[in-house]
């Protein structure tokens, strides 16, 4: 007797985008932040002035938001490309779940790390850094989604001197900034707006690839 498996469609969407690999590597990204939490450790600064310090709640939301979008890449782009559902609505529901995800494993390992005070410049960064991460992708496809979050980082880490808790940062040291600076959160939920809409933008215009 045949044993037929019904076709799931969200099943085949979770292994086409290799969702376990993407889960398991936000889970690492969250362990490590168990560990490191909101210690901080020094950065040597290109600028030659004294090290850079950073948290882990600060710099790890780069590795967890360039997760989020390189999820997105679709290992079955052709067949997604005539579903029934079109691809920009499900790019949407599926840019929400993963980082719903990110959020909360963030939260949790820090939590864990004794280290919740740190949880909002978690949230603000895994925003800012996915925001990032989705208009790079939006404009050289969802492979090169690290290369914009990168530069970011380094400027931030390597480069700027916000001063003590990052109470002095500059606009383009949001990573850096403290958590209570308010031109930051408007940095990210910028990036993430613009990020987020320009990349479902293309995908509903051009009907690029997920897979690109």
């Amino acid at each position: 007797m045949l044993n037929h498996e019904v076709f799931s469609p969200w099943r085949s969407h979770l292994r086409s985008h290799r969702a376990g690999w993407s889960l398991a590597f936000l889970a690492a990204c969250a362990a490590v932040l168990t560990w490191w939490g909101g210690e901080a450790v020094l950065f040597p600064s290109v600028s030659g002035q004294e090290p850079v310090s950073a948290s882990g709640a600060g710099f790890m939301p780069l590795l967890s938001g360039c997760a989020v979008v390189l999820s997105c890449t679709d290992g079955m782009g052709r067949f997604s490309s005539v579903a029934a559902v079109p691809r920009h609505r499900v790019l949407a529901l599926h840019l929400t779940a993963a980082v719903t995800v990110a959020v909360l494993l963030s939260c949790v390992a820090l939590a864990l790390s004794g280290a919740a005070e740190s949880i909002p410049l978690a949230v603000r960064n895994l925003l800012g850094f996915t925001g990032a991460a989705a208009l790079c992708a939006a404009v050289l496809g969802f492979r090169s989604a690290w290369i914009l979050p990168l530069v970011q980082a380094v400027a931030a880490f390597m480069v700027g001197s916000p001063g003590a808790g990052g109470a002095h940062a500059r606009w383009w040291e949001w990573p850096r900034a403290a958590s209570t600076d308010g031109g930051s959160w408007a940095v990210c939920g910028a990036l993430a707006a613009v990020g987020v809409g320009a990349l479902l933008l293309r995908n509903r215009r051009t009907g690029m690839p997920e897979g690109r």
